[in-house]
């Protein structure tokens, strides 16, 4: 881990310095990304505090409702009011989502869902519409892993994924951020997952 943080120190400059002269970036944010998914699915402790998945989700989805140049209702999200705890780490529930709706993003898809409902002690999580790209299955097992669930990988009219992840009742759960919050970073998990799919930001 300690030379992926050297790796990305090094990344970060370098896209910093082409931002400041007005260069593209190249192959800078394609190279973070790649680095920020290696470093999501190494596996690492157990985390301390769960997750609260419902609230995580929507804050997600706000955001990409600011970011994503897409006709309202491109993502249709079907979330609980309330809390569904599970003990993942936030960046991992995040990148998992965001890496598959990349995929989408790049194979045209007309519309995607996004659900997560209890159900008999768990979360479940669905991603419809969008067939499996890149590193998002990995992802997406990896996330099941560290929950203790499993996933499923999805075809024909219903393609996607979904995974079961265990409900963490009982454990303290993390505060959930504000959408802004999941945008203020110029190389945040969703302006890193889906550049060349949302509005420039602000230099």
């Amino acid at each position: 881990m300690a030379d992926l943080a050297a790796l990305r120190a090094v990344l970060a400059r370098e896209a910093a310095r082409r931002a400041r002269t007005g260069q593209l970036p190249g192959t800078v944010l394609p190279r973070l990304r790649l680095l920020t998914t290696a470093e999501l699915l190494c596996p690492g402790a157990p985390p301390a505090r769960a997750a609260d998945a419902a609230g995580e989700l929507a804050a997600l989805c706000a955001a990409l409702g600011q970011m994503l140049r897409r006709p309202a209702g491109w993502l249709a999200a079907d979330l609980p009011p309330g809390p569904l705890p599970v003990l993942v780490r936030p960046a991992l529930l995040h990148g998992a989502v965001l890496c598959w709706l990349r995929g989408a993003l790049a194979g045209g898809a007309a519309a995607v869902r996004l659900c997560c409902q209890p159900a008999g002690g768990a979360a479940v999580l669905q991603l419809l519409g969008c067939g499996m790209a890149g590193d998002a299955a990995a992802l997406w097992r990896r996330l099941a892993a560290e929950a203790g669930g499993h996933a499923v990988f999805l075809a024909g009219r219903t393609a996607g994924a979904a995974a079961r992840l265990p409900a963490a009742d009982g454990l303290p759960v993390r505060p959930v951020p504000a959408p802004a919050d999941l945008l203020a970073d110029r190389y945040s998990l969703p302006r890193l997952y889906l550049d060349g799919f949302c509005a420039e930001p602000e230099r």
